[in-house]
C-alpha cells in the first residue's frame, strides 16, 4: 500500500528521517485535539520493527512503514503524527524514536547501583590487620620451620640487654615460619606491669630483629614479662593461644 502525505495545516512540529528528509507532523497533543483517540493508523515509521510493503511519499522522498506495535517498547516513544491519506481515507503514520532520556535515566541508575554495590563490599571488607613496620623476613636457626598448622611455634627468649647509650635491644622477636597465625609481642615489668613495649602484628617467616623500650630505665636487672598474642590469619580479629615468657631485662650505661 502507498500512502499520500496529505498536509492538514496544524502541523507544529518536523521529523527527519534517516535520509535527512524533514517530514512536518503533529505532535500528541495537537494529534488527541485533532482526532481526540479516534484515527486509522496506517503504519509505525522510525524506530524499525517488523518490515511491511507500505511506504509513505510526498511525491518526491519515500518512507518505509513497519507494523504498527499497539504500545511502544520502553526505550521508544512516540515523536509525532504524519498525515496521510490512501485517496479514500485519511489517516496517520505514527513516527517512534528512542526515548533518550529513559536510557540515560537507566545507565545513571545502573551506575548508582554499581556506585553503590562498591561502596558497600569496600565498606564491609575486613580490613587487614595493623602489620608492624620494622618485621622483615627472617629464617630460623637450621631453616627451621613449624610443619604442624594446630600447633604454634613460640621462640625462647630468655634475656635481653639494652644499653642507655642508644637505647636499642638487638634480640629479634620472631614468628617462626609455619605458624598459622599473626604474632603480637607486649614486653612488660613483672611487678608492675608497666608496658616498655608493644608490637604491631607480626606474620609467620618474619621478625622484628631489634626494637626499642618506650622509657630508659636505671642500670640494673629487671624482671620482665614476654606476652605473646597470637592472632588467626585467616581472621587477624580471632584470638589464638597466648603465650607468655618470664625473662631477665639488663640496663646497662
Amino acid at each position: 500500500m502507498q500512502y499520500r502525505y496529505d498536509e492538514q495545516g496544524n502541523e507544529n512540529r518536523s521529523w527527519k528521517d534517516r535520509k535527512k528528509h524533514s517530514w512536518k507532523c503533529m505532535d500528541q497533543k495537537v494529534f488527541m485535539k485533532q482526532t481526540r483517540g479516534k484515527a486509522i493508523i496506517c503504519g509505525d515509521a522510525g524506530v524499525k520493527g517488523k518490515n511491511t510493503d507500505d511506504i509513505l511519499t510526498d511525491g518526491e522522498h519515500i518512507l518505509p512503514l513497519y507494523v504498527t506495535r499497539q504500545k511502544p517498547g520502553f526505550f521508544q516513544k512516540i515523536v509525532g503524527y504524519i498525515p496521510c491519506t490512501d485517496g479514500q481515507e485519511h489517516g496517520y503514520v505514527r513516527v517512534v524514536g528512542t526515548a533518550a532520556e529513559r536510557i540515560i535515566a537507566l545507565l545513571l541508575l545502573l551506575a548508582a547501583l554499581i556506585a553503590g554495590g562498591v561502596y558497600l563490599w569496600l565498606a564491609n571488607e575486613p580490613e587487614g590487620p595493623d602489620l608492624e613496620k620494622a618485621a622483615v623476613a627472617y629464617e630460623m636457626p637450621d631453616g627451621l620451620i613449624n610443619d604442624d598448622p594446630d600447633s604454634i611455634a613460640l621462640p625462647g627468649i630468655s634475656i635481653l640487654t639494652v644499653s642507655n647509650s642508644d637505647g636499642v635491644i638487638r634480640v629479634p622477636l620472631i614468628n617462626p615460619e609455619g605458624n598459622v597465625c599473626y604474632f603480637v609481642y607486649t614486653i612488660s615489668l613483672a611487678d608492675t606491669g608497666e608496658v616498655l613495649y608493644e608490637s604491631g602484628y607480626i606474620a609467620p617467616g618474619t621478625a622484628v630483629p631489634e626494637f626499642e623500650l618506650n622509657q630508659t630505665l636505671e642500670p640494673g636487672a629487671y624482671d620482665i614479662i614476654v606476652d605473646v598474642a597470637t592472632w588467626s590469619i585467616e581472621d587477624y580479629t580471632q584470638p589464638l593461644n597466648a603465650g607468655r615468657i618470664e625473662a631477665e631485662l639488663k640496663v646497662e650505661e
